[in-house]
C-alpha cells in the first residue's frame, strides 16, 4: 500500500530503475557517434530528441518487464539483474505498473509521430518495432524471455534498433552502418546472458528458459566471454577511419576485466567483471570514433 505522496514518488522512481537506463542511452550514443564519424556533422536538437525517445522507450521496457514477470518474481535483486521489486514488495500493484507501461507505449508512439511531422518520416516505425520486440520478449503467447530466445531479441533491439534510430535522426539513413550494428548486436546478446547469470536458480524455478538455464552456467559464461572478445575483434577489424593502434587499444583494454570475469567463481562476480568489460569496450569505441584518432 502507498501511504503518502512521498512514498508513492519513491516507489515510481524505484520502478523506473534510472540506473538501468544505461542499456538504452549507450546504444543511442553509439549511433550518434557513428553519424558524427561518417558525416562530420551533429544536430544537437536531434541528439536531444533521440535521448528523449530513449527515456520513453526505457520506461515502457522497464514497466513491461516488471508487470510480465510479477507472478514469478522472487524478490531477489542484484545490481545487474532482477526487476525493480515494487510489485513483490507491495509498493505498487500489478495493474498500476501495467497501466504505466501502456501509457509509456502511447507516449512513445505519439512522440514518434511528432518527430515524423518534424521531418523524420520513419520514426514511428522504430517505435512500433520497439513495441513489437517487447511484446515478443515478455508477453503471451510468444514470451521468448521464458521460452528461450530473448537474448536474440535484446541483441536486435539494443544492437540494431537503438543505434539505427540515433543514426537515422542525424543522417536520415534508416540503418546504422554494418560496422556498428554487428558488434553492437553481439554485445546486446551477451548483455542479456550476463544479466541472467545471477538469476539462474530463480529463473529455473520459474521455468524461465534463459541461456544459463537452457545451457548451464559454464556454457553461459563461456559464450558471453567469447562473444565480447569476438565483438572487440569486430570493432578492431571493421571500424573505419580510426588508426590501427587506437583500435588495438580499444579492443585489448577491455580484455583485462573480461579475463577477471572468466576466472571468477561467483556468478555475480563473473557477470559484474564481464559487464565492465562490455561497457568499457563500447565507451572506448565511442570515444575513438568521435575523436577519430
Amino acid at each position: 500500500m502507498i501511504s503518502s505522496d512521498s512514498a508513492g514518488m519513491k516507489a515510481w522512481i524505484q520502478a523506473a530503475r534510472p540506473l538501468a537506463h544505461i542499456n538504452i542511452v549507450v546504444p543511442l550514443l553509439l549511433g550518434h557517434a557513428a553519424a558524427w564519424h561518417d558525416t562530420g556533422q551533429m544536430s544537437w536538437p536531434w541528439f536531444a530528441a533521440a535521448l528523449a525517445w530513449g527515456v520513453l522507450d526505457h520506461l515502457f521496457v522497464i514497466f513491461s518487464n516488471d508487470f510480465s514477470d510479477h507472478e514469478a518474481d522472487s524478490g531477489r535483486r542484484t545490481l545487474l539483474s532482477g526487476g525493480s521489486g515494487v510489485i513483490p514488495e507491495g509498493k505498487l500493484r500489478p495493474h498500476q505498473v501495467q497501466r504505466a507501461a501502456q501509457l509509456a507505449a502511447i507516449a512513445l508512439l505519439l512522440y514518434s509521430c511528432g518527430l515524423m511531422l518534424l521531418g523524420r518520416t520513419w520514426t514511428p516505425f522504430y517505435a512500433l518495432a520497439a513495441l513489437l520486440l517487447m511484446w515478443l520478449y515478455s508477453f503471451m503467447p510468444v514470451r521468448l524471455s521464458y521460452r528461450g530466445g530473448g537474448e536474440l531479441l535484446q541483441g536486435i533491439g539494443v544492437g540494431i534498433g537503438l543505434p539505427s534510430l540515433a543514426y537515422y535522426l542525424q543522417t536520415e539513413a534508416v540503418f546504422a552502418p554494418g560496422w556498428v550494428i554487428w558488434p553492437a548486436a553481439l554485445l546486446g546478446v551477451c548483455s542479456n546472458v550476463l544479466t541472467a547469470l545471477p538469476d539462474a536458480e530463480d529463473d529455473a524455478r520459474a521455468d524461465k528458459r534463459t541461456w544459463p538455464v537452457r545451457h548451464g552456467m559454464a556454457s553461459a559464461r563461456r559464450f558471453s566471454s567469447a562473444g565480447i572478445a569476438f565483438a572487440a575483434f569486430g570493432v578492431f577489424l571493421w571500424t573505419p577511419g580510426v588508426s590501427i593502434p587506437v583500435k588495438a587499444a580499444v579492443a585489448i583494454i577491455p580484455l583485462l576485466p573480461l579475463l577477471a570475469g572468466a576466472r571468477a567463481r561467483d556468478p555475480f562476480a563473473a557477470a559484474w567483471w564481464s559487464s565492465i568489460a562490455l561497457n568499457l569496450l563500447v565507451a572506448l569505441w565511442i570515444l575513438a570514433i568521435v575523436v577519430r584518432l
